[in-house]
């Protein structure tokens, strides 16, 4: 299993401070333990931006061979590489992404009832019952919030292909991409006395040490597949 996710930190400049994303790649194992395989500072979320990134590391031999699923942010850019990079793998969209951009389409007095109504969809126990969960989402809300259904719509075959994995571990571990997140809030842990990072080389030293210091905890010390042309 294979998370992907850019996330944003921030670095200052002479105009100021400016928001950059970090383009992350992190690996499963069937053991469970978590590996960050390697990461890359982006100008944006671009297509072209993620392509670099995977084509980098397809060829230096992250073929993705016996993946069962890729788990997404759901981004465009991203989606677009991976059709170019790794057609053949499976795709997960990340649920806590995706009930962001449902829950932007709604009222606020409404948010909480829509997010309990998603909750019902992915933990539901087999695909019937998801099923029937999606349409009870559909029919309450459409008529309220026509885009917001159509999200769900459009994304929800992505969402669902988490259920290939038969334990109830495995499935919450692979239906969003919260563990890149959770390894972020110890990188913003480390610099938040700092206030913004001054330069690329600094935030790609306190990525490295951090991500290092996270596998390590995990049992791995395989190194980094860090690209440094």
């Amino acid at each position: 299993m294979v998370l992907l996710d850019g996330v944003v930190l921030k670095r200052k400049t002479g105009a100021g401070s400016v928001s950059r994303p970090v383009l992350v790649v992190m690996g499963i194992r069937h053991d469970g333990r978590k590996e960050v395989i390697d990461f890359r500072l982006a100008a944006s979320e671009s297509e072209a931006e993620w392509e670099v990134f995977l084509t980098g590391l397809y060829r230096r031999g992250l073929e993705f061979k016996g993946t069962e699923l890729l788990c997404v942010d759901g981004g465009k850019g991203l989606l677009s590489a991976l059709k170019m990079v790794y057609p053949e793998v499976p795709i997960q969209r990340c649920w806590a992404h995706e009930i962001r951009n449902i829950v932007n389409k709604v009222k606020k007095k409404d948010a909480e009832a829509v997010k309990r109504d998603l909750r019902r969809i992915y933990v539901a126990k087999d695909v019937v019952k998801v099923r029937k969960a999606s349409g009870d989402f559909v029919r309450k809300w459409e008529n309220f919030y026509p885009e917001a259904v159509k999200s769900l719509r459009d994304d929800l075959d992505d969402l669902l292909a988490f259920y290939r994995f038969k334990g109830p571990e495995w499935r919450k571990v692979t239906r969003t991409t919260n563990a890149i997140e959770r390894r972020f809030r110890e990188v913003r842990r480390w610099t938040r006395p700092m206030g913004v990072l001054s330069d690329r080389t600094s935030i790609e030293r306190i990525l490295y040490a951090v991500f290092t210091y996270e596998n390590k905890k995990q049992g791995i010390t395989a190194p980094f597949l860090i690209d440094t042309k």
